[in-house]
């Protein structure tokens, strides 16, 4: 192999490699620095990437190009990347970064799904028996309502699907691109070849990448090749073209993972062009060929079925509610026979159709559409408040949560950090402290720092003391992090918060780190190689001076969450034959791996003496002291070296025997709402646990300002990282309760408690944004990644991504998982109670009997149908998009064990359906028999109007006017399980309560109007219907209603005593527990 950067291209290596900056992933990973605008020569692009690109096989040689070759085949610059416009026509040119596979919404499959629906099932048997006996009227209304139903619920799940598919883009993989010089994030499908990529730990790589600037780059290829170790990656150029892929170590390949470093990368392959695509490729042609080859027949067409029904799609609910529909589906024909039975199995058109008619109404025909709207619009809510749902799985549960594991750092705080004291480490009376005060803008690096408190003398950037100084450069060096004004001249940053915190302290006083080492330098581990003599002293070439600054990077060793520290080597010009490892991190780990201090950093700073115990427990106190004021506490420290033990150095040779030198006070206040959002938790019956990796110290002191605990909180509820992994998982059980705060928290740490909430029945939701908190987001029953710091990993791995990093956005994503659920309860109920109501009055209907002994059927079939089509769907869709009741995020969470369908559920669907059923019976017996003209129920009015059967058909608009009606005011009756529909509100008129969800108000209002069309509608009312206009009754329609109504009320105040008498010991408990507005109906 040939090394790409030689003394004779040093120049053009200087301009390509400069690097820039993504969003940092979280606190634990320093991002990559700015790219600064090339200072030197300009690469020049030509006029036509495409025809450079045809001329060398990009793709598949990439890994033998030099960089400066392979940027000028691709018209592109290290520096300043791609410039928009070139950037779309590429993408336009070359097409988007994908592999296919997704097939989008298929309006096929849609329209399949509705006609393969159980109630359209039974409807097509109606239709196609009221053709064969060529009653055309009949046929041709039940096709009406099969189009109807059809055409409604494709353009609903039409809706949903492409709202569902919007939200999916916003959760889709992004990548940090270079264009026209400054970093920008774009949908990773939007990279484009030539593109310049910045990669971090947790990335997956969005395309096929050339890299020229690493740090500790490691890639986890097993994707592609299977090899389960990660990939020390390299820039070196190699010279053979035929090498195994997995040998190419220069190269990134589209949708391996970052697994530790960071790294910038030159795209040259992106979709099927890429390795993965290619193999996706040649597996799409085999499966092609294979798929299904070794099923039968019948296997094929089972397969098939059971896709298209919708049993093997969707989220578990929706798959639960397609089986029920289909069980459902068995009752229908249950039903069916019982009909036949009753005709004694005289099987006329008429008694068909009013068969078929009764298995209609026992089918919730709209449930499964109405769920996934009232899904998709919930999920529409949820991303207007910052939190993308990316598994629909998580929104069933997501109203159960009884415990939230929250991040600090970004969640809970701002994130917004500032350096407000600074510790110089030293004997008694010789070490001191530095106190400052930030700007209104904390990027902005201005303002002065006092010695000794806020009222000491101010320090002078230009007469700093080299104690000071030198701790002041492990801030400075040690750190990737940027600020800078932007051209409006507003001061802007990239990188991790703790790390601009401490760049904008150490630029106050005149040591930033653009004045200590060049912009070129930034991120670059892979660096020209300095040559030494025999003697160890150092030759460096004329271009190699390093521009007149003192330190050049020479390694650097990323945070890790598993060793607390971060790590820098630098080549020190003003101390020839000396490098200096600059470290920081968490204090108890620094002081650990440290063997000495400086007892008088202002007047001997060259001068250490061993670091005691005594000196150590010194140090461990002034950092409590620090942390007890809620500010995050920093550990700085430093090592020297010869220059000749860095090449090749390992992280633990390299992180041991430091002088530790001070300590960073890092304030991070809590976000103005997430007091008020953990007190929302509290009173919802929900735990927050704090999982932070700060001091134990300041995470105290800040979880208390938050009121995460109270400053009389017994010692169990805050432990560190350390003491709960020791702990055995029975002592763990054997709490009072989980650590409400964990500090110094490792990963491993979150997998201990989110298994030992699983083992208490609880049901929580963990934050991460790291790789390593991939494993406690799988295995957490919601797992929260954060949009703005978090890794794609994470993300991956997640259930929900809050793009604010919000902690109050976890709770309102838990409010409307609660609104959700209890809204699907209520359609559930509304259309489960209906369906019941119809059966108990068709089959009951079947009592009365005509002279020839005949059953009179109290509707028409297609009056049935025209029922089931008008009250089904749209008072269900009112109820699915219900606002949450006051009173909601104060009640205790659902049980999650016991889901939408509850005991309570069943009870109130039988308690409400059977009353309307026999209101409807009712009526239809009072026109008949007590009204003002009674009489006997004449023959044959099964098959048509005639006059004798005028009184049945009065007696029939009676009845279907009552449904309606019911029906309708039904809906409006379930906006409460358990207040009255004339005082849904206290305080307020019911009628502007039910005027408020505007859907459910004019669903019931049209369809009650819509009841009088096939009553008083000549030729629809008594050829089509079979039914007449009426007059007095409804006076009766009036009084069942109110009967109805009357019912309502009277069971709402008594159907909590009723369920602790009726269901089952558990289920008394939750009805104790749980109010019937938290999300279950008990």
């Amino acid at each position: 192999m040939e090394k790409t950067s030689t003394s004779t291209s040093h120049a053009t290596a200087n301009v390509d490699q400069k690097c820039d900056q993504p969003a940092a992933d979280g606190t634990d990973e320093p991002p990559i620095p700015h790219f600064q605008p090339a200072q030197s020569r300009e690469i020049t692009r030509t006029s036509s990437s495409r025809t450079d690109i045809s001329d060398v096989d990009v793709a598949t040689s990439a890994h033998t190009l030099s960089i400066p070759r392979l940027l000028d085949v691709l018209s592109t610059s290290a520096t300043e990347g791609l410039t928009k416009d070139a950037a779309a026509a590429r993408l336009t040119e070359y097409g988007e970064n994908s592999i296919g596979g997704d097939e989008g919404i298929s309006l096929l499959r849609l329209l399949v799904s509705q006609l393969a629906n159980a109630l359209t099932l039974v409807l097509l048997a109606a239709l196609g028996l009221s053709f064969g006996v060529q009653d055309w009227v009949e046929g041709g209304v039940i096709a009406g309502v099969i189009t109807v139903n059809t055409v409604i619920g494709f353009v609903q799940e039409y809706k949903a699907e492409r709202t569902m598919d919007s939200l999916r883009q916003l959760s889709s993989p992004t990548a940090v691109v270079i264009r026209d010089g400054q970093p920008v994030i774009v949908p990773s499908k939007h990279v484009v070849p030539g593109d310049v990529v910045q990669i971090k730990a947790g990335d997956v790589i969005p395309a096929d990448l050339r890299l020229f600037v690493i740090s500790n780059l490691e890639v986890s290829e097993q994707l592609l090749t299977g090899e389960s170790v990660p990939v020390a990656k390299s820039t070196e150029t190699f010279k053979e073209t035929d090498i195994p892929l997995g040998d190419r170590i220069n190269l990134c390949y589209s949708s391996t993972i970052v697994t530790q470093g960071r790294g910038s990368g030159i795209v040259v392959a992106t979709g099927m062009s890429a390795q993965i695509g290619r193999i996706a490729d040649a597996m799409n042609s085999k499966n092609n060929k294979d798929d299904k080859s070794g099923m039968s027949f019948f296997g094929r067409v089972k397969d098939t079925i059971l896709n298209y029904s919708g049993v093997r799609t969707g989220t578990p609910l929706q798959r639960k509610l397609t089986k029920l529909a289909y069980v459902l589906f068995l009752c229908a024909f249950i039903l069916a026979m019982v009909v036949f039975a009753v005709a004694k199995f005289q099987i006329t058109e008429e008694v068909t159709i009013y068969a078929i008619a009764v298995a209609v109404g026992i089918v919730p025909e709209s449930l499964i559409v109405v769920l996934t709207l009232t899904m998709s619009l919930g999920t529409r809510r949820m991303a207007k408040q910052n939190v993308i749902v990316r598994k629909l799985d998580a929104l069933e549960n997501l109203g159960g949560v009884t415990d939230i594991c929250s991040d600090k750092t970004g969640t809970l705080t701002l994130g917004k950090m500032s350096v407000r004291k600074m510790w110089i480490a030293g004997a008694p009376g010789e070490g001191y402290e530095l106190s400052t005060q930030t700007a209104s803008n904390a990027l902005e690096p201005v303002g002065t720092v006092h010695k000794g408190g806020d009222g000491g003398p101010v320090i002078n950037p230009n007469d700093l003391d080299e104690g000071l100084a030198q701790t002041l450069r492990v801030a400075s060096l040690c750190n990737v992090a940027t600020i800078q004004q932007n051209d409006a001249g507003v001061w802007v940053s990239t990188g991790d918060p703790t790390e601009v915190a401490l760049q904008v302290f150490a630029t106050k006083l005149g040591m930033g780190r653009p004045t200590l080492t060049p912009d070129e330098d930034e991120a670059a581990t892979v660096i020209e190689e300095t040559v030494y003599d025999e003697k160890g002293g150092s030759t460096v070439n004329e271009e190699d001076k390093n521009g007149g600054f003192r330190f050049q990077l020479q390694v650097e060793f990323p945070f890790s969450s598993e060793t607390k520290k971060m790590s820098t080597i630098y080549l020190d010009h003003d101390n020839p034959g000396s490098s200096i490892c600059l470290t920081k991190g968490a204090v108890e780990r620094l002081l650990e791996g440290s063997t000495s201090y400086v007892p008088s950093p202002a007047t001997a700073p060259s001068v250490i003496a061993p670091l005691t115990d005594e000196v150590r427990q010194a140090l461990l106190a002034k950092a409590e002291e620090l942390a007890s004021q809620g500010l995050r506490v920093i550990g700085l420290a430093q090592r020297i070296f010869a220059p000749t033990e860095v090449a090749g150095i390992a992280r633990e040779a390299a992180e041991r025997d430091f002088t530790f030198l001070g300590l960073a006070g890092i304030f991070d206040p809590p976000r103005p709402e997430t007091l008020s959002a953990v007190r929302a938790c509290k009173e919802a019956g929900i735990v927050v646990h704090m999982l932070t990796g700060d001091h134990l110290t300041t995470a105290k002191a800040i979880a208390e300002s938050v009121e995460i605990i109270t400053r009389d909180a017994p010692a169990s509820v805050v432990m560190t990282a350390t003491q709960f992994d020791r702990m055995t998982d029975a002592e763990i059980d054997a709490l009072p309760e989980l650590p409400l705060v964990i500090a110094r928290c490792a990963p491993e740490t979150k997998v201990r408690m989110i298994k030992a909430g699983k083992r208490r029945g609880r049901h929580m939701a963990m934050t991460g944004d790291g790789v390593n908190d991939s494993p406690a987001l799988k295995l957490a029953p919601i797992g929260i990644a954060m949009g703005l710091a978090g890794s794609d990993v994470a993300k991956d791995a997640s259930d929900l991504v809050l793009t604010d990093d919000n902690f109050d956005s976890i709770r309102s994503a838990v409010a409307e998982g609660r609104r959700l659920f209890l809204n699907i309860q209520r359609f559930s109920l509304h259309l489960l109670s209906t369906n019941v109501a119809l059966v108990v009055l068709l089959v009951a209907g079947l009592g009365f009997k005509d002279k020839d002994g005949s059953s009179v059927f109290p509707l028409s079939p297609l009056a049935i149908l025209w029922v089931n089509m008008i009250t089904g769907t749209p008072p269900s869709l009112g109820l699915g998009t219900e606002k949450a009741p006051l009173d909601l995020m104060k009640k205790p969470p659902h049980s999650v064990k016991d889901g939408v369908f509850t005991w309570a559920l069943i009870l109130d669907t039988f308690a409400y359906g059977i009353v309307i059923g026999i209101t409807c019976l009712i009526s239809f017996v009072i026109v008949m028999y007590a009204g003002v003209e009674p009489g006997d129920l004449a023959t044959r009015c099964n098959r048509g109007f005639s006059e004798q059967c005028t009184l049945v058909a009065r007696a029939r608009s009676t009845v279907f006017a009552t449904l309606i009606v019911e029906f309708m005011l039904y809906a409006w009756v379930l906006k409460s399980f358990d207040r009255s529909v004339f005082r849904l509100e206290p305080g307020i008129p019911f009628y502007k309560t039910l005027y408020e969800n505007k859907v459910l108000f004019w669903s019931v209002i049209l369809a009650c109007a819509s009841s009088v069309l096939p009553i008083y509608v000549p030729v629809l009312n008594e050829v089509v219907f079979y039914q007449h206009a009426i007059g007095w009754e409804w006076g009766v329609i009036v009084a069942m209603t109110l009967a109805f109504i009357l019912w309502c009320d009277i069971w709402k105040i008594v159907r909590k005593s009723v369920f602790k008498v009726v269901l089952p010991s558990p289920q008394k408990v939750i009805a104790s527990t749980t109010s019937s507005e938290s999300s279950s109906i008990v």
